[in-house]
């Protein structure tokens, strides 16, 4: 049996091999137990599983995982987050991605990060008209986000918290009401999660997971060397010898659900 990766930081060793193998069988383990696909519709009774995932590094392993989950006969929700300086939605091969997503029938909707704009709650009214504002950028370019929205690492004062003009993935009904599964940083709420048959909402983070596995340090360095190269790539081709070469960073060619080189 292969030793997981030791995060040389903290020394921590994840239960989970976070590769798509183990992504794919965790979701296979959780339909043959009888989870049923469910959204942000309704809430949620015995046997639902509401999947999101908040789209942090790479967009093209976002289409990996929606692949992957398109192949089970799961419909999930990606969110993106429009304020990351990592990538560009709009960028056109990230604007692809994004479609067939929503042609694989998933829903995407936007990933709101509160620290862009307060250091402490501004209020109901203040949240819900910045919301507001990414969503209708965010309809520019694609088609009507989901209803429900996504924070980015929440404070506090955002947890088990509702809203009247949207539906918060952290309210009391998807959060802290059913069982509650999260990869964030790689460290699962429950170690892994297991299935017990209650209402569900799991929550990951595709740029964290790969054909191979490796630690959360690992998966952030690698996302952002190949991003800080792909935008040096860009610059030059599209300033410096003026030659429109877009279609090479279109990720929906990607070989399989596979590839480390494609962080987004």
């Amino acid at each position: 049996m292969t030793t997981p990766p030791r995060d040389e930081a903290t020394g921590y060793v994840s239960p989970v091999a976070y590769t798509y193998d183990w992504y794919e069988r965790f979701f296979e383990r959780l339909l043959e137990a009888g989870y049923t696909p469910a959204s942000y519709d309704e809430p949620l009774g015995d046997g639902d599983l509401v999947v999101r995932h908040d789209v942090d590094l790479s967009p093209a392993k976002a289409l990996d995982v929606g692949r992957i989950e398109a192949d089970l006969g799961i419909e999930s929700t990606f969110f993106f987050l429009l304020t990351n300086p990592l990538y560009n939605p709009f960028h056109r091969p990230n604007r692809l991605v994004i479609r067939e997503l929503l042609e694989m029938g998933h829903d995407v909707g936007v990933h709101f990060s509160t620290h862009q704009y307060w250091g402490e709650d501004p209020g109901d009214g203040a949240i819900e008209g910045r919301v507001a504002a990414e969503r209708e950028v965010f309809t520019t370019a694609f088609t009507e986000p989901s209803p429900a929205v996504s924070f980015h690492r929440p404070p506090e004062w955002i947890l088990s918290r509702s809203f009247d003009s949207f539906v918060s993935t952290y309210e009391r009904r998807f959060f802290t009401d059913v069982q509650y599964a999260g990869d964030s940083s790689q460290r699962w709420r429950d170690a892994p999660p297991e299935a017990d048959g209650g209402p569900l909402q799991v929550l990951t983070h595709p740029g964290l997971w790969g054909a191979e596995d490796a630690t959360f340090a690992q998966r952030v360095d690698e996302a952002t060397e190949y991003q800080f190269d792909r935008v040096a790539r860009f610059v030059e081709d599209e300033f410096i010898h003026d030659r429109n070469t877009i279609e090479q960073y279109d990720h929906r060619g990607a070989p399989s659900a596979s590839t480390e080189s494609q962080n987004g």
